[in-house]
């Protein structure tokens, strides 16, 4: 009977460990999951950017960290916008928080069907014209223009490919454009690519509450990765 006992005893501490070993590595992968998608929720976001309309800067099919945490946007800083917000259902919301629960943020079916990842070439206050696809900007409180180049804080070149000859300019999105001044939490958003972008050229200007992210750097593909440094 002793020799029985011990075998049970045994067995049932066995059978203890392993449950707590169980219990343990549950614990664990929940608090890896929780921890990592609230980084990529709160902190680093991966956002993918499929077409060309940020090139030559950001490649199409490329992704890029970006976060939502607050700061003051910065002339010329790559944001990502939704500018044709829409009222979701309780179950679109679950199922989009679900989807991007399960992907690590990756999939967000309804939340990210209208964002848009563009750069933020004017500030509340501006006033800014349109020549030849190049921007023109007046701050606030100055009396001359300058080009968007000589006043950006972030660093970045765009695409003006030369339309060929015999192409209507009221074909596609606008050249050029007369005055127009931002209002408060107004700003203007145009893609890099300027000869073949959706952006403010079409939708107009842009709410600080449409702008969900700002972009910090280009992590895939790892020959282009990059960080979007400011202007010392």
């Amino acid at each position: 009977m002793s020799k029985n006992n011990n075998i049970y005893e045994i067995s049932y501490s066995l059978r203890q460990e392993r449950r707590r070993f169980i219990r343990r590595a549950a614990l664990f992968v929940a608090a890896f999951f929780i921890t990592m998608n609230s980084i990529l929720t709160f902190v680093l976001c991966p956002v993918e950017q499929k077409s060309r309309s940020m090139e030559p800067n950001v490649p199409g099919n490329s992704f890029v960290f970006a976060t939502p945490l607050g700061g003051k946007i910065k002339r010329g800083e790559i944001v990502i916008v939704a500018p044709r917000a829409k009222k979701l259902s309780f179950k679109q919301k679950a199922a989009d928080f679900l989807a991007g629960a399960a992907t690590f943020q990756k999939a967000h079916p309804w939340t990210n069907e209208n964002s848009m990842m563009r750069r933020a070439v004017a500030l509340p206050g501006d006033t800014i014209y349109m020549k030849d696809f190049i921007l023109y900007v007046k701050p606030q409180g100055q009396k001359h223009f300058f080009t968007e180049f000589e006043l950006n804080q972030i660093p970045y070149s765009v695409d003006i490919t030369v339309p060929p000859t015999g192409w209507s300019p009221e074909i596609g999105v606008r050249g050029s454009f007369d005055k127009i001044t931002l209002g408060e939490n107004e700003y203007y958003v145009l893609g890099d690519n300027r000869l073949s972008c959706v952006d403010s050229r079409i939708f107009g200007k842009v709410k600080e509450s449409s702008i969900q992210k700002r972009a910090l750097m280009i992590f895939f593909p790892f020959k282009r990765a990059k960080i979007f440094v400011s202007k010392k």
